[in-house]
Parts: structure tokens; sequence; C-alpha cells
């Protein structure tokens, strides 16, 4: 599939990787459309890119909501064929910790929210989109954001088991559903320098960072990228997991 007139629908598209990910689309010729929690996050892509970009207002981890604009957007026109499951968010904390007096198990609600935002999401988007594909005989493309995390990362528990959740889908999916003309992978971001990233690690701990990466840096927004493109555009990409890590194994 050429990026070129491809109609693509992206989760989570107010910033960050996914904000770059929207840029980048459209100036290699995508028509996009996103899926964004934030309105004012909507609004503003709508503007930068001067309408180029479609922005719908979604909770992606609710499965009513993601049923209503999806409805809403192939109402208006648009029938996706490449979806890229990217929203999400990163938490830490530990199963237990040891040096807390009071709760001291990691807490359930923190545990559910995660798993909602990082892998519900990905199931109630992708299942009503690629049952829209199917139901229009469109082959298509499903790309889904994971991390290096699903490896197994101290700290994260939630975070990892969503991810590693991710993998597994990808792969099953692919099984599934590749004789149908659909495809699916996923791109396991490492460490990428991010505002969000230099927010959440200290100086000392990216440079200690920095020393365990076998490429000595961080990753960059443009690696994503590339990856998110070649899965796009190479049509025998199925049920993988691209790693874009710099060669760190955690």
């Amino acid at each position: 599939m050429n990026i070129a007139g491809a109609r693509i629908l992206l989760t989570g598209g107010g910033a960050g990787i996914g904000r770059f990910l929207v840029e980048r689309l459209i100036a290699d010729g995508a028509e996009v459309a996103v899926l964004e929690l934030d309105e004012l996050k909507c609004g503003a892509l709508r503007e930068a890119f001067n309408g180029q970009v479609k922005a719908w207002v979604c909770d992606v981890s609710n499965a009513q909501a993601v049923d209503d604009v999806l409805e809403a957007i192939f109402a208006a026109g648009f029938e996706p064929n490449a979806l890229v499951n990217n929203a999400g968010l990163i938490h830490s904390e530990p199963l237990v910790n040891v040096l807390s007096k009071s709760e001291r198990v990691h807490s359930r609600d923190s545990w559910r929210t995660v798993l909602a935002a990082n892998l519900d999401s990905v199931f109630f988007v992708t299942s009503r989109v690629v049952d829209r594909m199917l139901a229009k005989r469109t082959k298509g493309v499903v790309l889904s954001i994971s991390s290096i995390s699903a490896q197994g990362n101290a700290g994260q528990s939630a975070y990892s088991a969503a991810k590693a959740g991710v993998n597994a889908l990808t792969m099953t999916w692919a099984k599934e559903l590749g004789a149908m003309g659909i495809r699916f992978a996923a791109i396991a971001p490492g460490f990428i320098d991010t505002p969000s990233t230099r927010a959440a690690l200290s100086e000392a701990a990216i440079t200690r960072l920095k020393q365990q990466i076998p490429v000595r840096r961080l990753g960059d927004l443009e690696s994503v990228y590339q990856a998110v493109k070649y899965a796009i555009e190479n049509d025998y990409i199925n049920g993988t997991v691209l790693d874009v890590n710099g060669g760190l194994v955690i």
C-alpha cells in the first residue's frame, strides 16, 4: 500500500508520537483522520493542517464511544484502509512497594485504567474498523504502537502487560485475517527523545540509559515514523513486531 493516497485513521494524534505521525503522514500524501480525547487538541490539529486532518473527540477506552464515533466517521464518508492504534498512557508502579507503609500493593484502579487505555482501546477500535473493511471488501493494514516494555519492564506491571497484549493481538489477528487481505503489525519503540520522556526521567537517568543502548542515544521520532511507513508500504509484513530500540534489551 502506498502512503500517498492512503486513508489512515490514527488514535491519539494530539501530541507526542501521534502528533508527529500525523504530520509526516500528511506530508507523504495520506488522508488522515484522528480520534483524540482532548477537544482542544482536535481543534489544534484541524487548524494546524488547514482542514487536511479530520479530528473527532473520542475516549477510545470506552466501547460505546468508539462505536458511536466510528459510525459518524463512516457516515461522513471516511473509509479507512489503514489504522494506527497509537493512543495510550505510560504508567509506572511496582507490584508491591516495600518502602510504603500504606497502599503497598499496586492500585487496582490504575491497573484497570492502564489496560483500558493501552489494550482495550486497540481491541475496541480495531474490531469495528476491520469489520468495516471486510464489509467494504477493503484490503488494509492495522498497526499498533507497542513498546519495548512488552518484554517486561520492572516497575511497569500494567503497562508491560498491556503492550504484551497488543503484540499478542497483532499476531492473532494476522493469522485470522491475513487471507482476507488485512495485515497486522506492531511497532515497539524503545526510549524515544520526546518531552514526555524527559519529563519522566532525570538527566542522570537519561545519561545512564544512553550507556545501556548499543547506539548510545535515545531514539528519535523520525525513526518511529520510518517503521510505520515501512509496515504500511511493505505488503508482505504481517503478524510481526518491529523493534525500534537501538538494540536495547530490557
